[in-house]
């Protein structure tokens, strides 16, 4: 049916103001929706927390420095409630400074990982004046041993006794031309403990048999250091009493494994048991000397060949006395 002029003219107005009053409504909506993301995004920036990340891989037991931490921003929900603050790294000395703290990875962690309160654990090793780094080549090595690993180094005597020398040192191990030393580590030893590896290392070369060797811990950011069981002997033990650089705390250390029973019954006869005990020490004492030589000329002769970037263990040089350990 026809429809006169007025009639197209009202329904095409209604239809125009429909048209219009959808395309504004969903302006409206569009803001509103715009709106509240912005807002949400705000209220996220607003209850961002820093947290602490690492910027390179930690093995369990390995020290944590500041040089290895970076600091993010995260939102509250991406963020650990336990996730460390500034203050787990830093405290607060007697004269008012303000130091880092000496942190332990518990487990391994890998880059980029946010550091919460059950990973880690506060050493409370406290660094003393007679500290030293010692290099040996004359203990026997785990054959998977890698820098930063911890060990215990033990002395076994062909009668079975098995006693620590010293407990959970962590090990470098010297680079030279770029491979990995075979028979050379690197520790951190108390005077106290540089005399026991001493002692230690003296009788090993006296006892045919012996065998001075180091063991790795499997998780040494959740087990605690084995206590010392090796008693040195009566010469060592004056010397300690007299040495003025063993401070208090590592002399009664000291005292506190000496144990006169299995020092005289059982370690003291079995070196005197041995008829060319003091040839023995001599001859090994000289081949560790010699391997000592050789590696060092190998060491320096990659550095002028420019072919090696060893770890600064390399560079550290000990007593010839103590340079220890080739694999027996």
């Amino acid at each position: 049916m026809a429809t006169n002029p007025m009639q197209r003219r009202a329904r095409n107005s209604f239809l125009i103001g429909a048209l219009v009053m959808t395309l504004v409504l969903g302006i409206v909506i569009a803001f509103l929706v715009f709106m509240m993301l912005n807002l949400k995004k705000e209220n996220q920036t607003l209850q961002a927390k820093t947290v602490y990340v690492l910027n390179k891989d930690i093995q369990s037991g390995g020290e944590i420095k500041s040089s290895d931490l970076k600091s993010v921003k995260v939102s509250s929900t991406a963020s650990p409630a336990n996730a460390v603050s500034s203050s787990a790294f830093q405290q607060t000395n007697e004269d008012g400074t303000v130091s880092d703290k000496t942190i332990i990875a518990k487990i391994d962690l890998k880059t980029g990982t946010i550091l919460t309160g059950t990973m880690l654990i506060e050493d409370e090793r406290q660094l003393t004046d007679d500290v030293r780094k010692q290099e040996y080549n004359v203990v026997t090595l785990p054959m998977d041993l890698i820098t930063g690993d911890f060990v215990d180094i033990r002395l076994l005597l062909p009668s079975g006794q098995d006693s620590i020398v010293v407990a959970k040192k962590k090990i470098e191990i010297p680079v030279i031309a770029g491979v990995d030393s075979s028979d050379t580590i690197t520790m951190e030893l108390t005077e106290d403990e540089t005399l026991s590896m001493s002692n230690a290392i003296v009788e090993a070369f006296m006892v045919e048999g012996a065998k001075l060797y180091a063991a790795k811990y499997t998780d040494a950011g959740n087990q605690q250091a084995a206590t010392p069981t090796y008693p040195v002997n009566g010469e060592v033990a004056r010397l300690v009493e007299s040495d003025p650089n063993i401070v208090t705390t590592a002399l009664n250390a000291l005292r506190s494994r000496y144990n006169r029973d299995i020092r005289e019954n059982y370690i003291n006869p079995t070196i005197s048991g041995q008829q060319d005990g003091v040839e023995n020490e001599k001859t090994k004492m000289q081949e560790s000397i010699t391997n000592s030589q050789t590696s060092r000329e190998q060491y320096l002769q990659s550095l002028s060949s420019g072919t090696s970037t060893t770890t600064s263990t390399s560079s550290s040089t000990s007593n010839t006395s103590n340079t220890s350990t080739t694999n027996k």
